[in-house]
């Protein structure tokens, strides 16, 4: 192969060959092409993009470079879900208990925090003696025993993580469909059977405008559809945090309240959780005739939430919840007493400074969390998993100057300082009311 010539074909537009791909991938991955050359190659892709069979061949080649899961000989239909991250999204924690319960299998491989956004592995570190790293015959063991298990990935598409970091430091980190091939890599190497994914769209979400979320959504459906996986995309609403509590043990809490029945705590929670649920529900059963128009997406989105209810109702998801706990070693105690293990060191409540509707920068929200004691500014850094916040009012509301807006837990007085610096720019007012979707549309493969 010409690495010239490969280069110089996709700058000028061309759509590279199989052999073209796996060869870049594959000899970047081993060190034998260096990283100018990989960069070249991104930023072409970034400026040009790549039609479908590019898309898939980019995807496989990573797969290639590292473990494909194996669960064929466990029974069940096996359900994966992925969210693209944002403020507060709690949604593994509430939907894998539920889909559980419903008799599928759901291997949830998830990751830490990644900038703004939260990570559900943290999130679950939070519980004490939670482990989060499982083996292969660990991860069997759970779908066979419990049905579900949460924890790191293995091996998945290693060349992904090489290239994302490439990515990084040229800027093309925002490139649609080198976003959908990384995603989908991990996605297909877990070899589910459905493929569910939450797109956020919105101030606090990595895809800002409607057009560019629909644009990621049809791109990573198209790679599941070339790997024959059943797939569907909601696109889902991060104008403003997805839960009032925002944090890694918060969130937990929250979970384990919404789980107990007080779902319409959690309203916008509440309807994500469960639309992803019914649309889970409703590729499996009408696989055969979906087609992509508009009578379909309302089906699955607005379908009867009673069955689901009516789990979490009877205390089945709530138990779920603690044998996924207990199996990983965590100590379940925190389903009975949750409020035994938080113990934030500084307290502190934000006020408004104004009258008007109030509605939020979602992004400075993130980041105002992570200064409390959540982020991480380097690999040895430690988190405070009771760092966090408790928004008291939803984008829209009306406030009165004084009125308590959220509530706010620190690791020390400099981090509550460094957080209130960014609050005070997060949280902003109108003279108009402010609404926002909780979802904007369902898309189908």
């Amino acid at each position: 192969m010409n690495i010239y010539e490969i280069l110089r074909k996709k700058r000028m537009g061309n759509s590279l060959k199989p052999q073209e791909i796996d060869f870049m991938i594959k000899g970047y991955y081993k060190g034998d092409i260096p990283d100018y050359q990989m960069a070249s190659l991104l930023t072409s892709i970034a400026i040009h993009g790549m039609d479908e069979d590019e898309l898939f061949n980019f995807t496989k080649s990573m797969i290639d470079t590292g473990l494909v899961m194996d669960f064929s000989d466990i029974d069940g239909v096996k359900i994966d879900k992925h969210s693209t991250g944002g403020v507060g999204d709690t949604v593994s924690l509430i939907v894998i208990p539920i889909l559980a319960c419903l008799g599928y299998r759901v291997p949830k491989l998830s990751g830490r925090a990644l900038g703004h956004t939260g990570g559900t592995i943290d999130k679950l570190e939070s519980i004490p003696n939670m482990r989060t790293s499982l083996n292969l015959q660990e991860m069997k063991n759970s779908l066979k025993s419990v049905g579900a298990f949460i924890c790191q990935p293995l091996d998945l598409a290693p060349a992904d993580k090489k290239i994302y970091a490439l990515r990084d430091v040229t800027a093309n980190v925002e490139s649609i469909p080198l976003i959908a091939s990384s995603i989908m890599s991990k996605k297909i190497a877990v070899n589910s059977d459905v493929i569910i994914l939450d797109v956020k769209v919105g101030n606090g979400a990595f895809m800002r405008e409607y057009e560019d979320a629909l644009e990621l959504a049809r791109a990573m459906l198209t790679i599941a559809k070339k790997f024959n996986k059943i797939s569907a995309v909601l696109i889902t609403d991060m104008n403003e945090p997805l839960n009032k509590y925002i944090g890694n043990y918060l969130e937990v809490m929250s979970a384990i309240d919404f789980l107990k029945g007080n779902y319409d705590n959690y309203p916008k929670l509440k309807k994500i959780c469960f639309s992803i649920v019914n649309v889970a529900k409703y590729v499996l059963e009408n696989f055969e005739k979906l087609k992509l128009n508009e009578e379909l997406k309302e089906l699955a989105i607005n379908q009867d939430f009673t069955e689901i209810q009516k789990m979490i109702e009877n205390g089945e998801t709530i138990n779920k919840f603690r044998e996924i706990i207990q199996n990983q070693g965590g100590d379940v105690k925190v389903i009975d007493d949750p409020y035994h293990y938080f113990n934030p060191k500084v307290e502190y409540s934000f006020y408004s400074s104004a009258d008007g509707y109030i509605y939020f920068d979602t992004y400075l929200i993130g980041l105002a969390a992570g200064e409390l004691g959540l982020s991480r500014k380097s690999l040895l850094d430690t988190v405070d998993n009771n760092a966090g916040i408790i928004l008291e009012k939803r984008a829209g509301e009306f406030v009165k100057s004084g009125e308590l807006i959220m509530k706010l837990f620190a690791r020390d007085m400099q981090s509550l300082e460094n957080s209130l610096g960014i609050l005070e720019k997060a949280v902003k007012f109108s003279n108009t009311p402010i609404e926002y979707k909780d979802i904007y549309s369902v898309i189908l493969n």
